[in-house]
């Protein structure tokens, strides 16, 4: 971490700065761009989503944890959005109405495909105890390979250490896996291939410490 960088838990106030750069950093990102792979539409959702993005960020952050990372140009540069897992198991069929209204206004036409990734990464997630699930993590595309990312995960890692609980996530490029087990992660079972020329994503268990 450089001595101007920052890493902290995100606010309500920065709402606006996470819509930001979630936007900015997750426009080129794998899994977006096969949910919606015309680049032109893609630009289009961006631009039409602030409202959709401000509810996301909202629940996000009561629901669960945002840590964020900045440095003296910008306060929010890298963005991950973390969710605590008690180890139960979901109830089935688990996906509110709501939450299905919610992605039909959000994606339109391609929501769709974001309702398979859902369902297809709710299939592999485990429940055999505690962990810190990492949902997302985006870094604007002009600060990445500056360390931003490790920063945010050593942030929350070192939470997770501290408390003996364990973190997953699922990598969407052989480049992010490669980040992921620097930070102690292991692949977990076989990837989840998404149809369509869609990316691999790779489940990844980092087993708890302390």
């Amino acid at each position: 971490m450089t001595e101007a960088m920052t890493v902290r838990p995100a606010t309500p106030a920065d709402i606006p700065e996470i819509v930001a750069a979630t936007n900015e950093g997750g426009f080129d990102e794998a899994v977006f761009s096969w949910i919606i792979p015309d680049e032109n539409a893609r630009r289009r959702h961006v631009a039409a989503g602030v409202e959709n993005s401000t509810a996301w960020v909202t629940d996000a952050l009561a629901t669960g944890e945002i840590i964020v990372a900045g440095d003296r140009s910008r306060e929010i540069v890298a963005v991950a959005q973390w969710r605590y897992e008690d180890g139960g198991q979901p109830e089935p069929d688990a996906t509110p109405a709501d939450s299905t209204a919610f992605l039909d206004q959000a994606y339109g036409q391609h929501a769709p495909r974001m309702m398979l990734l859902l369902d297809l990464v709710a299939a592999r997630h485990p429940h055999h105890e505690p962990h810190w699930y990492l949902q997302q993590m985006v870094v604007v595309p002009r600060y990445r390979s500056r360390g931003f990312g490790s920063a945010i995960l050593r942030h929350q890692l070192a939470r997770a250490d501290a408390a003996g609980v364990a973190a997953y996530l699922e990598a969407s490029t052989p480049r992010n896996r490669a980040l992921y087990e620097r930070h102690g992660f292991q692949a977990m079972g076989q990837p989840i291939d998404l149809p369509d020329d869609g990316p691999s994503l790779q489940p990844m268990w980092r087993p708890r410490r302390g």
